[in-house]
């Protein structure tokens, strides 16, 4: 007998529904998000461990990940679902605008009884501290990459000639506009003044003249505003501050690589011209193990790059859009990996430009590739092969 365990998750409590394979509700309860609460729901399981036991729930974000990680921990079978999935199973189910935890949690476990054995299961190593590491990478590169846009743009109006000349963001720069950081704070240093600051900076003979510098100040139309002068000062510093924390995260992720399986993934991944090993990681921690998904499309769902279909009466449109429901930083990741293809590998660069000739629009072509791509990926990492370029056809299949 197949039992299928339905779990509604809140920020302090949990509510469970239990029903059998012929759909039979057995019992009902609600337990405390609190170790308590995980033991009493464990006793409560353990009538129906003789049998087959899935459990599900729905992703919450963070708050079903203390009960997710207790569960998988002690070996039982769980399932983690797109909240959009079970409220388009409710809506198809029942016509009642009612709605309870309780109620959720049988909505679940129906829903898990008819879709459990095509869920991916969560296993242990899915749950590895490398998934928060790659994502706290991402944001500091964001955050970097923000920061840099509005220093550019700070230096661009305090000091124009230096951003048109040189790269600021070179450590001896970045160190000279923490002292100095307008046209006109450079021009009252002396000459010897700035080549200390670059030559310090920097750590050897700087590459950039402080005559230069000097004489580009002096002739300089930048705008004078100290309140833009601090703004600057403040943002680079924040920088600085950042590319620490990134530097550090990187060791990180470097030391749980050590620690992980995924290498040879990884590995497989990099040898696809135009992928480098910051996406291929970004990609496979995120993933986890492949055999999770049965079929492409579970992973293309899982990531949300599955089109958006509507539909009306006996018309079918999807315009090529994608329905960005699931794996937000993996979308960011598959993205970035569709555009290294194209620049780098001649038959995804010869699709993209063979939908660009069909009318597609820029976007709508990455994403086509970032789709051909995605099917490339799963069937490299299904079969622990290297790529090769037979496996990418003209036809959009792969």
């Amino acid at each position: 007998m197949r039992y299928v365990v339905g779990i509604d998750i809140s920020k302090v409590s949990f509510d469970v529904a239990i029903v059998d394979e012929a759909g039979k509700l057995h019992a009902r309860s609600k337990q405390t998000m609190d170790r308590q609460g995980f033991d009493a729901f464990l006793e409560t399981l353990k009538p129906y461990q003789s049998g087959t036991l899935h459990i599900v729930m729905e992703s919450t974000g963070i708050y079903h990940l203390p009960l997710l990680h207790y569960l998988v921990e002690r070996g039982l079978v769980c399932h983690v679902v797109n909240p959009v999935r079970i409220k388009h199973h409710i809506q198809s189910s029942t016509l009642r605008k009612s709605k309870t935890d309780t109620k959720d949690a049988e909505a679940i476990a129906h829903f898990g009884r008819l879709h459990a054995s095509t869920l991916p299961v969560v296993h242990a190593t899915h749950l590895a501290s490398l998934r928060p590491l790659l994502r706290e990478r991402e944001a500091l590169t964001q955050e970097i990459a923000s920061l840099k846009t509005d220093i550019k743009g700070l230096v661009d109006r305090l000091f124009p000639e230096l951003s048109k000349n040189t790269n600021v963001f070179t450590r001896s720069i970045l160190y000279l506009l923490l002292q100095a950081p307008s046209r006109k704070r450079i021009r009252n240093l002396k000459e010897k003044k700035i080549a200390r600051i670059l030559q310090e900076a920097s750590g050897n003979k700087a590459t950039l003249s402080a005559k230069e510098i000097l004489g580009w100040a002096k002739g300089s139309i930048g705008i004078n505003d100290t309140g833009l002068e601090t703004v600057l000062q403040s943002k680079i510093w924040r920088l600085l501050h950042t590319m620490r924390e990134c530097e550090a995260i990187e060791a990180a992720i470097e030391e749980a690589l050590r620690d992980s399986d995924l290498h040879e993934d990884i590995d497989t991944l990099t040898s696809i011209p135009g992928i480098g090993k910051t996406t291929a990681t970004h990609f496979v921690g995120e993933i986890g193990d492949i055999r999770r998904f049965a079929l492409v499309k579970q992973l293309c769902a899982y990531i949300g790059f599955d089109p958006a279909i509507r539909q009306s009466s006996s018309s079918i449109l999807s315009r090529g859009l994608i329905t960005k429901r699931g794996n937000r930083s993996l979308r960011r990741t598959l993205w970035q990996m569709a555009l290294g293809v194209i620049r780098h590998t001649d038959k995804f660069k010869a699709y993209y430009e063979k939908k660009r000739s069909e009318g597609k629009a820029f976007k709508q072509a990455v994403v086509a590739v970032a789709n051909k791509l995605l099917r490339t990926l799963f069937t490299l990492l299904k079969n622990k092969t290297p790529f090769n370029h037979s496996l990418v056809s003209g036809s959009g299949t792969a």
